[in-house]
């Protein structure tokens, strides 16, 4: 709850209710949690809203029907039903059986209407959803300038053997993957209302960042999955997977007669936008087969491999890290993915990002944590095999990479930590000091 603390101290208007429960009450109808702890301990006087059709959802935690959950919520302290239309269509017959109070029900009125009137939506209800602002501002230059600075700044160079990377303007370069000449899967999951045909294509990009000089071949290589059942539930909101053109024979042996034609390989792979996120969960998180053969393929060819690796989530690529001679993980970087890592290949852009989560090496290390022990037996890491203490049989208790790791084209040291002062009280602080220095040959950014 800290980060929740710490926001109504900083002045939220609006809290939501999740889906969980705590104590076996679901937290849209835990009175504990949205009267007692937020409004009575923390102050909190906004308003609180349910998730997306929370309250309708407690019936499948077996709380009761749609009346007796929304009644249940609204005495909880929640105001807002959202979609789930259970306050609309119950709450005046609660009212007449004395489930629920008018106070109740003016209480959660009155404070949607003071959020309202705060926002000055009594004077103008249209004030912030002007057609001619959103004409003039969605997708602008501006806009979309910096969504590429923001896809450039988080791409994570995992891996750089022999410094393939940066690549040289020059020369020719296979570019191979499902997602190398791919708009529908750029923005990523939650991009319901982006309009993808507007986004930039990795093969796109390459071509305006490499310039005249450089001789990009495209082939497709494989599908994001050859898998039927897989791809109809990634094309829930369109067609984020799609197969061909040819059989998946046949278009491998087109990208690996590509590779054989390159200096280097650029690989553009991973999972397609709907296949992470919610409602996405995967119970194994390796790349698809199709996409894993083809990696292997390409790898044989002796070229050097560079792997761009789009996901939404950490994947257990252990094998393909070690086929790959370079690794960046771009994520899904949005309506200028394909100039944004242009930038970084060609090196435009020095890569700076660090993980924000841990990557396993399978999934039979999750959960592993970076930031505390998961065990009362931890390994010495002089014994990794040292029995009775927490260890596998079958892999390192490593991580394949860890949190805050991330490479980058340069080099760079740091000087020895200097302390403010050597002891504190529990309500003051201690400032670090440390002086990064760039020993490379590239200018760079350094997260510390």
């Amino acid at each position: 709850l800290p980060p929740y603390k710490a926001a109504v101290d900083a002045g939220v208007g609006s809290v939501m209710s999740s889906f969980n429960e705590i104590d076996g009450i679901p937290a849209t109808g835990n009175r504990w949690l949205l009267t007692d702890v937020l409004r009575r301990q923390w102050g909190f006087k906004g308003f609180v809203v349910s998730d997306y059709t929370s309250v309708n959802e407690m019936m499948d935690h077996g709380m009761g029907d749609l009346q007796t959950v929304s009644a249940l919520a609204l005495r909880a302290g929640l105001d807002m039903d959202m979609v789930g239309e259970g306050f609309l269509t119950t709450l005046k017959k609660s009212l007449q059986e004395k489930k629920i109070t008018q106070a109740e029900i003016d209480a959660a009125a009155r404070r949607i209407l003071e959020a309202k009137y705060k926002l000055g939506l009594f004077d103008d209800p249209y004030r912030y959803c002007k057609p001619e602002r959103a004409t003039r501002e969605v997708l602008s230059a501006d806009k979309r300038q910096a969504a590429r600075e923001f896809g450039a700044h988080s791409t994570v160079l995992l891996k750089n053997n022999n410094q393939t990377l940066p690549l040289r303007k020059s020369g020719t370069i296979a570019l191979i993957g499902p997602l190398a000449n791919n708009r529908s899967n750029m923005l990523g999951t939650w991009a319901v209302s982006g309009d993808n045909t507007t986004s930039i294509p990795v093969l796109d990009g390459m071509k305006a960042v490499g310039g005249s000089s450089v001789n990009i071949l495209y082939a497709k290589g494989a599908n994001i999955t050859d898998d039927s059942s897989l791809a109809k539930q990634a094309n829930v909101f369109g067609e984020k997977v799609g197969f061909g053109p040819g059989t998946p024979e046949d278009m491998l042996r087109e990208a690996v007669a590509t590779a054989n034609r390159s200096d280097v390989i650029v690989a553009v792979v991973g999972e397609a936008s709907e296949m992470t996120g919610e409602a996405a969960s995967r119970s194994d998180i390796s790349l698809p087969a199709s996409q894993r053969r083809l990696l292997e393929e390409l790898a044989k060819t002796g070229k050097p491999l560079v792997v761009v690796l789009m996901s939404g989530r950490p994947l257990t690529i252990e094998k393909e890290s070690q086929l790959a001679t370079s690794l960046l993980q771009v994520w899904f970087p949005g309506h200028e993915a394909g100039n944004a890592i242009a930038d970084v290949l060609f090196g435009n852009y020095n890569p700076s990002g660090k993980l924000t989560m841990t990557w396993p090496r399978n999934v039979g290390q999750i959960p592993i944590y970076y930031n505390h022990k998961n065990t009362g037996r931890p390994q010495d890491n002089s014994q990794p095999t040292q029995k009775f203490r927490s260890n596998y049989l079958d892999v390192a208790n490593t991580p394949l990479y860890p949190f805050g790791y991330g490479l980058s084209y340069t080099s760079f040291s740091y000087s020895p930590i200097r302390l403010s002062k050597n002891s504190m009280r529990s309500n003051e602080t201690i400032t670090a000091t440390v002086t990064v220095t760039n020993n490379g040959n590239f200018d760079g950014e350094e997260v510390v």
